[in-house]
């Protein structure tokens, strides 16, 4: 029989209850076991066969001769963003008189052909590019549903295609700290939005309180904005200083081309700001009794 003490010596077990532990104590709902044990837990990948099974597959035609064939460098895997404008690529070279038609794999819909296009659906243009000898398919603003695979094909004998996946995602603000914040009467609110995104340009940040947008210029003062913007990120700070008890609402960052995020700011005297830290402090009780817990199991396993 597998005994209690049992569990707690043997080094596997005793690791996963170490694991529990910190989690437990912490009050999340969701746990981690560690890098070793989750190495070994089973997940479904993506197989070689499975991706050769696909259906689609790059013609690429002959390179170095006469015949029309496509740039080896063309991506084929493409993300936008919902709200903005994705372009698929198709570079063809020595295209001569044959066509260049591009086709939603889904549905074998015809959206262009040369430079016309077959849709009624206006976002779907084609922009050749002489130059670079690219077809590009622009869909302006894509959706979420434009997502999936594209061909490119050129009307040569046999028919070369270039299949081109679509990927669409949301860019989603963030408010860093928690959800809900106190701020002492007097001080300064600070609240700092994160987007994290694909394309530099994530529109306007604006922010509104109790879905009013400040007023950067209103007679009250002390509302200052900070923009930064990197290849990866744009953050948008927002100062108001000498907060009152009117600044306390529901403070929303809403970018142009991203999901808006949201925080609750209460602003108190310093009588409640002393009952909010009480009770902060009253919570810690139950984590304490976790860390003893784990402490006697770990003296029982010593023994």
């Amino acid at each position: 029989m597998y005994s209690t003490r049992n569990f707690i010596r043997d080094p596997m077990m005793l690791a996963v209850l170490l694991a529990l532990i910190p989690a437990t104590c912490s009050g999340e709902d969701s746990l981690e076991l560690p890098m070793s044990l989750a190495a070994s837990t089973p997940y479904n990948s993506l197989e070689e066969s499975d991706v050769a099974q696909s259906g689609h597959h790059i013609i690429w035609g002959r390179p170095n001769t006469k015949d029309a064939y496509f740039d080896d460098m063309t991506p084929t895997n493409v993300t936008a963003v919902v709200g903005q404008t994705a372009r698929l690529p198709c570079r063809v070279i020595n295209l001569g008189q044959k066509d260049v038609t591009w086709i939603r794999k889904r549905d074998i819909h015809i959206l262009t052909l040369g430079v016309s296009t077959y849709t009624s659906d206006a976002r779907f243009t084609v922009v050749r590019n002489r130059k670079t000898k690219e077809w590009i398919l622009q869909i302006s603003p894509v959706a979420f549903r434009d997502a999936g695979v594209y061909e490119c094909q050129v009307s040569t004998s046999p028919k070369i295609s270039l299949p081109v996946t679509l990927n669409v995602e949301v860019q989603q603000a963030r408010i860093q700290g928690p959800s809900e914040v106190y701020i002492q009467n007097g001080s300064t609110i600070s609240l700092t939005c994160v987007v994290n995104t694909h394309s530099e340009n994530v529109g306007a940040v604006s922010w509104f309180r109790n879905a009013n947008s400040l007023d950067y210029d209103s007679p009250r003062g002390g509302v200052s904005l900070e923009i930064e913007k990197t290849p990866i990120r744009t953050t948008s700070k927002l100062f108001i200083t000498r907060a009152i008890r009117a600044d306390s609402g529901n403070y929303t960052c809403a970018p142009e081309f991203a999901d808006a995020a949201f925080v609750i700011v209460h602003v108190v005297n310093g009588e409640e700001s002393a009952a909010v830290q009480t009770g902060e402090g009253v919570a810690l009780v139950p984590r304490l009794q976790c860390a003893v817990v784990g402490l006697a199991l770990l003296l029982a396993a010593a023994r």
